[in-house]
C-alpha cells in the first residue's frame, strides 16, 4: 500500500493503543487481527465495506450480521464504525499491524517470524521462541510461515535480521565454494 495509508494506520493505532491501555482493553490486539484476517480471507466482503455506491449504515449492519452474538469490544466496534464512516476501512490490516508492533514495543516483546519447509510442531514452535527470547533477553512473539522451498531447516527473521539456518541456503553455499575452487 501507499506510504501514506501506512502514515494514517498508525496514527489510528497509536490512539486505539492509547484508548485501549486508558480502558484496559488487553483483548484488543486479538480481536483487531481476527477482523484483519476475515477481510484478507473474504474478497467479497472487503469489496462490499469499500463500495462507494453502498450506505456506511448497511456496512456497519453487514459487519453486524458477520459478528451477530460473538460481538467485539465496543472499542473495536466504534473504530469499525469510524472507518466506515470515513472510507478508510480498506486501512483496517495495516492498523491492526501497526497496533500489533506498538501494543508488543510498550511490552518489551519482540517479533519474529520462523519460517520453515514444513509447519512446526506447536512445542517445536514453543521451544524456538524460548531459546530465542533467552539469546535476546527479551520476550519472543514468534509468527510461522511455510516455504517448502527451503527444503529443510528454518529461516528466522527478527528485528530487521535474517538468520538463515535453511538447507537451501547451505546448499547455495557448498555450491559457491565448489564453484569457486572448481574455477582456482
Amino acid at each position: 500500500m501507499v506510504k501514506g495509508a501506512e502514515v494514517a494506520a498508525r496514527r489510528y493505532a497509536r490512539a486505539l493503543l492509547d484508548v485501549a491501555t486508558e480502558k484496559g482493553d488487553d483483548g484488543l490486539r486479538e480481536e483487531l487481527g481476527e477482523l484483519a484476517a476475515v477481510l484478507a480471507g473474504s474478497p467479497e466482503l472487503r469489496t462490499v465495506l469499500v463500495h462507494p455506491g453502498i450506505p456506511a449504515e448497511k456496512k456497519i449492519a453487514v459487519l453486524g450480521a458477520l459478528w451477530g452474538k460473538d460481538r467485539p469490544s465496543p472499542l473495536l466496534e466504534r473504530l469499525v464504525a469510524l472507518l466506515v464512516e470515513k472510507r478508510r476501512i480498506e486501512l483496517l490490516p495495516l492498523i491492526a499491524r501497526a497496533y500489533t508492533r506498538l501494543w508488543n514495543a510498550a511490552r518489551g516483546i519482540v517479533e519474529a517470524e520462523a519460517v520453515s519447509a514444513f509447519p512446526m510442531e506447536p512445542a517445536a514452535s514453543h521451544a524456538l521462541s524460548a531459546a530465542v527470547g533467552s539469546v535476546i533477553g527479551k520476550q519472543v512473539e514468534l509468527r510461522e510461515q511455510v516455504d517448502p522451498s527451503l527444503v529443510g531447516g528454518l529461516l528466522l527473521r527478527m528485528e530487521g535480521r535474517v538468520y538463515d539456518g535453511s538447507v537451501r541456503a547451505r546448499l547455495r553455499a557448498l555450491r559457491e565454494r565448489l564453484a569457486g575452487t572448481g574455477s582456482a
